[in-house]
């Protein structure tokens, strides 16, 4: 009898160790979570931020007369009131309508609304959560006194959304990366793909994932050896959708204007007491722990004559040239990612005035031997698109190898960034990249006493190059601020998400004038830390 029990009971622990397994393994395949700035019950009452990995498969694409339009969609404050006073929560009910004015039954449609004043250049973003009925709620803070109109722009349609998700299961990625091999007198082309082909089949795929940094990548064999492979490039993709399908594909770089709500709402504000502009705590950024930065809710700034204004802390950095160059003395700054974060390297050579030797996707590092700093950027690992010109194999590195190799006296500030490349692919490759960089990031913190790290979450824009939608960025956000947990006490934060609503971007690279105000935010958080 003794023994049977023994045997049970072994049997339920291996049991329950499967199940545990199990679960793990699909908490890394699931990468959607809600978790960013909103509790459960909160997420139940005001609506859901984005749709569920579940609502994406289930999707049905319907014809184009049943799509979500602009002009006969409605926005209507939620409780009128003649006006509100600075500082006040503002919110409206957006109800969304096909072309023939047929109300929406289902949710899913991302919607970006934002509140303005032309007059005095000041603009400030909503958050907007679906109720999964064709109804959605815009939340607003009344960050300025005066007048304000309230806008809506229908930014990526649900049917779009589930489009990209069906091509994410069946084809990898929505654009092609290919692979060039060459051996004199010969050279070879063939595709490539994050996704490990089938085990019938990997021998008919060269594993590059070692040269890869340890991240999947298999590319098609040719009849050349697989380590004569060279260059990777970007090149045509030709998947079997019928016309509809492919229409969809293309609204990602249309012109934005026919999907905002040609209805408006305006709004009067109150100044309360004095005060005309709404003021954050009394901490100057440098001060301001870093686990606050990941705790903040939105909006966590916004622009007034055309500056940004944080509501997380008060920026004390002086806009000079000797205060930057104090700030980076005998150290390097760390802007690896994509053309997105050597955007901020262009800015900084713009207001320090050092000369860059940048060269598209070529990994550099320029110096400043007067002044003794340096700046670096070097495109992530693959997937990266490189676009049509071949790119050698060193171009890209992952960043924990860089993290890995700085010595343990390192001063440096580094700032990790994996965004724009990734919208291309399956959520759960972002997660898998993103998990990746953790344990090196402890390791370094935890021998380096000097470094300053931070990361760098996603950016808004409106629409951008064919099939690169911002969409992913609420996702992506979640998922950092999920998987750096543990080190959110380490680490800053840098929400550049509100900044790029309030300042509306239509393109994938935001405007320069809106990236030195990046910089800007991205400095009075960085320099001089305590």
């Amino acid at each position: 009898m003794k023994e049977r029990k023994i045997r049970i009971f072994v049997c339920l622990m291996f049991v329950c160790g499967v199940l545990i397994t199990f679960v793990d393994m699909d908490m890394f395949k699931r990468p959607f979570t809600q978790l960013h700035n909103l509790t459960f019950q909160q997420e139940q009452v005001l609506g859901r931020r984005y749709l569920s990995e579940h609502d994406l498969l289930l999707s049905t694409i319907h014809n184009h007369p049943k799509f979500a339009n602009a002009n006969t969609s409605r926005i209507y404050l939620k409780h009128y009131q003649p006006s509100y006073s600075l500082g006040e929560q503002i919110k409206v009910q957006i109800d969304l309508f096909d072309r023939d004015g047929n109300r929406k039954s289902t949710g899913g449609d991302h919607l970006r609304v934002w509140m303005e004043d032309p007059k005095t250049s000041a603009s400030v973003c909503g958050e907007v959560f679906d109720h999964n009925d064709g109804s959605y709620t815009g939340v607003f803070k009344a960050t300025w006194a005066g007048q304000a109109v309230i806008r809506v722009f229908i930014a990526t349609r649900r049917e779009e959304l589930a489009l990209y998700y069906r091509i994410f299961k069946q084809y990898s990625s929505i654009w092609t990366a290919y692979a060039d091999f060459k051996k004199k007198p010969l050279s070879e082309t063939s595709r490539c793909s994050a996704n490990q082909p089938s085990i019938s089949k990997t021998n008919e795929w060269c594993n590059f994932t070692t040269q890869n940094d340890g991240f999947p990548w298999f590319c098609k064999k040719t009849n050349l050896p697989c380590d004569t492979w060279t260059k990777s490039y970007t090149g045509p993709t030709n998947f079997k959708l019928d016309t509809s399908d492919k229409d969809i594909l293309t609204w990602s770089g249309k012109d934005p204007a026919p999907d905002t709500l040609p209805m408006a709402l305006n709004v009067s504000i109150k100044k309360v007491g004095k005060s005309s502009l709404l003021t954050p705590p009394d901490i100057s950024c440098n001060n301001l722990p870093a686990k606050v930065t990941w705790q903040q809710k939105s909006p966590n700034g916004y622009f007034h004559n055309n500056k940004w204004h944080s509501l997380m802390c008060h920026d004390t950095l002086p806009r000079t040239i000797d205060t930057y160059r104090q700030c980076l003395k005998g150290r390097t700054l760390w802007l690896h990612g994509d053309s997105t974060s050597a955007q901020f390297k262009t800015a900084l050579h713009s207001f320090l005035r050092f000369p860059s030797h940048a060269d598209a996707h070529v990994p550099v590092i320029d110096k400043d031997p007067l002044h003794n700093f340096s700046v670096s950027w070097h495109a992530h690992e693959l997937p990266f698109y490189h676009g049509a010109r071949h790119y050698p194999r060193y171009s890209n590195q992952a960043q924990h190898i860089m993290m890995d190799r700085l010595p343990n006296t390192t001063k440096d500030i580094v700032v990790l960034y994996l965004y724009v490349h990734f919208t291309l692919v399956h959520p759960g490759e972002f997660r898998r990249h993103v998990r990746r960089l953790v344990p090196s990031a402890k390791n370094l913190l935890a021998r380096a006493p000097n470094v300053t790290l931070a990361v760098r979450g996603p950016h808004a824009y409106f629409r951008g190059t064919q099939s690169l939608i911002s969409y992913w960025g609420l996702i992506y956000s979640d998922i950092w601020h999920e998987e750096f947990a543990p080190l959110h006490d380490k680490i800053v934060y840098l929400d550049f998400w509100d900044l790029t609503m309030a300042k509306r971007s239509r393109k994938v690279h935001p405007r320069m004038d809106t990236v030195h105000q990046m910089v800007r935010s991205m400095m009075s958080l960085l320099c001089f830390r305590k």
